[in-house]
């Protein structure tokens, strides 16, 4: 079975190694101890860069984009 590296939701502690298919995307948070349900795509996310304007000339010369 696969196992997930999940953040909490409430205070951003990973955690690790959990079983979100046995239990329906549902974990406990190992320092805060919240009980939260995690999405279905298990924390399959993206990172999506984000540019002010005044810096985007910057980011074009340097090759970035």
């Amino acid at each position: 079975m696969k196992t997930y590296d999940v953040s909490c939701p409430c205070c951003g502690h990973r955690n690790k190694d959990l079983y979100l298919e046995e239990t329906e995307g549902w974990m406990e948070c190992e320092k805060c101890g919240e009980v939260t349900q995690v999405s279905k795509h298990f924390e399959k996310r993206v990172k999506i860069p984000v540019f002010r304007m005044e810096d985007l000339g910057k980011v074009m010369a340097a090759g970035l984009i």
